[in-house]
């Protein structure tokens, strides 16, 4: 099974995210890429059930909303 989450934003902010979401071990269920392309900010998750991948994918958007929200504050204050 395979999920998807692309972000768009201003590309300091992208470049803030990948380099935030370094690449951590495989654990047994699931697997991440994490890169830059196009002006977007792009995880993609292969994961070998669905509740494996949902696990994934809601943890990768948590960590991205929490990393946004901080830039946000850091910027508007």
């Amino acid at each position: 099974m395979r999920g998807i989450i692309e972000v768009e934003g201003e590309p300091e902010w992208l470049e803030i995210l990948r380099r935030v979401f370094v690449e951590r071990p495989e654990d047994r269920r699931s697997r991440a890429k994490v890169y830059l392309t196009q002006g977007r900010f792009v995880v993609e998750i292969e994961a070998d059930d669905l509740t494996a991948l949902r696990a994934s994918v809601n943890a990768y958007l948590r960590l991205i909303r929490a990393c946004v929200e901080t830039l946000e504050v850091m910027e508007y204050g």
